[in-house]
């Protein structure tokens, strides 16, 4: 006949489990699609606001969140010009409507991209993670309470982009 020892840690967790406590951590991954958009050097472009608790895997663990593992901002660029253009993705936080324009107390988050003149690039995961130069603000708002602008930009004097299959991606560890 086999007989099982009964250890402290054992005990403790039987206690727990009989109780209906159950300890669950796991790696969840938000993804948050942004509309297509335009901006040009004749008319005013908008920014996004970002509301990952409407995601429900950010929303059904925010409380339980310990640390952001990985983020990505994918999509394909199109530019529309004559001349290559740099695009940069600029942070609000804490914004409240989407922004319109250069923002002040913007920070910069992501980029530059450099896209050539008359072609669409496609930015994956691997080539976005690289980009970000501004992680700590976004851990900050992701930790926090999940909503901030976000808009693209670009150093050039004239340009003429469109975004396409545009998305927000963090991936986050929770535990309860």
């Amino acid at each position: 006949m086999k007989t099982f020892r009964k250890s402290p840690a054992m005990l403790a967790l039987a206690a727990l489990a009989a109780a209906g406590c159950i300890l669950t951590s796991g790696q969840f991954v938000a993804h948050y699609a942004l509309p297509d958009s335009a901006f040009n050097t004749s008319g005013t472009f908008q920014g996004e606001i970002v509301d990952l608790n409407t995601i429900s895997e950010y929303n059904d663990h925010k409380q339980d969140l310990k640390r952001v593992d990985d983020l990505a901002l994918v999509g394909d660029i199109r530019n529309n010009g004559a001349t290559a253009v740099q695009v940069e993705a600029w942070i609000v936080p804490g914004a409240t409507t989407p922004p319109i324009g250069v923002v002040s107390g913007a920070v910069k988050l992501w980029g530059p991209v450099t896209v050539p003149a008359g072609s669409t690039v496609s930015v994956g995961w691997d080539e976005s993670s690289t980009l970000f130069v501004g992680k700590q603000v976004l851990i900050d708002e992701i930790k926090g309470d999940g909503v901030f602008g976000v808009y693209l930009s670009t150093p050039s004097p004239t340009y003429d982009i469109n975004t396409t299959n545009a998305a927000f991606i963090a991936v986050f560890s929770a535990a309860k």
